[in-house]
């Protein structure tokens, strides 16, 4: 059988055996080239992936460090005094014996009110002024993150002991919470001794990182980052904290990692 070509020419067997090999040789360089591109593409775009994940780990670390760090006990007591009490001082006696806690508190009424207090000097005692509307009705904040309140007593309070006609407590509750004072005490630690802060939460060398922190009213504090020409990782974190007069407030931290 004879093959024929566009001049009419016949082929031999030889000549299409050569147009065979012809053919396959395309077909390896191609698939060589295709291999090369991909060899490529993995060495171009593995270390940016590799770089990626190595920042997403530290920005999960991070996220949980900084939340420690952050984070106080915060205990809050209510008390109910006997309604028939007129003075508009009360003291409670051995309150500190009662609850077990010591003189970094802030006592407000039962629309949130601050109201002015003081401990005994043996801090055992707490006088209350009641406030204009001589509440019944205390809430008792406490943590080490308050200042402690002033030693004395009040003049004119009434004493009252820890049972059905003086005073009694309702509901003692212990939550952790984040405060303003350590987001504050953070901030300028990271701003002033950046290398310390970074050697206590155990970040390698060629990572850095950063936050901000949005308040309730949207003021922002952040941390001093510098000019950086890399990519920059942020997370934002939704969080609940207590500012300085003991009001449970709504806030973002934003980790940066680069």
């Amino acid at each position: 059988m004879q093959y024929f070509n566009k001049f009419n020419k016949p082929f031999s067997i030889n000549d299409i055996m050569k147009y065979k090999r012809g053919s396959h040789v395309g077909v390896v360089l191609s698939f060589l080239i295709f291999i090369t591109f991909l060899f490529f593409l993995y060495v171009t775009v593995a270390p940016a992936i590799k770089i990626k994940e190595d920042k997403k780990f530290i920005l999960n670390y991070l996220k949980i460090e900084l939340i420690k760090k952050l984070s106080e006990d915060l205990t809050s007591i209510t008390i109910v005094i006997d309604k028939t009490v007129e003075e508009g001082c009360v003291e409670l006696e051995d309150f500190t014996k009662e609850v077990l806690v010591n003189s970094t508190l802030i006592v407000k009424d039962n629309i949130g009110n601050i109201l002015e207090a003081q401990i005994s000097q043996n801090n055992r005692d707490l006088f209350i002024n009641r406030g204009d509307n001589k509440t019944d009705f205390f809430k008792i904040h406490v943590s080490k993150e308050f200042d402690e309140i002033e030693e004395g007593s009040m003049n004119q309070c009434e004493k009252l002991e820890k049972d059905d006609e003086g005073y009694k407590i309702g509901s003692i509750k212990v939550t952790k919470y984040l405060f303003e004072t350590k987001i504050i005490e953070l901030k300028n630690l990271s701003d002033y001794d950046y290398d310390s802060l970074k050697k206590d939460l155990n970040i390698s060398g060629g990572n850095e990182f950063g936050f901000d922190f949005i308040y309730d009213n949207g003021t922002i504090i952040e941390t001093k980052t510098g000019e950086t020409k890399t990519n920059i990782y942020i997370e934002e974190i939704p969080v609940q904290y207590i500012d300085k007069e003991a009001n449970i407030l709504q806030g973002i931290i934003k980790i940066k990692v680069w």
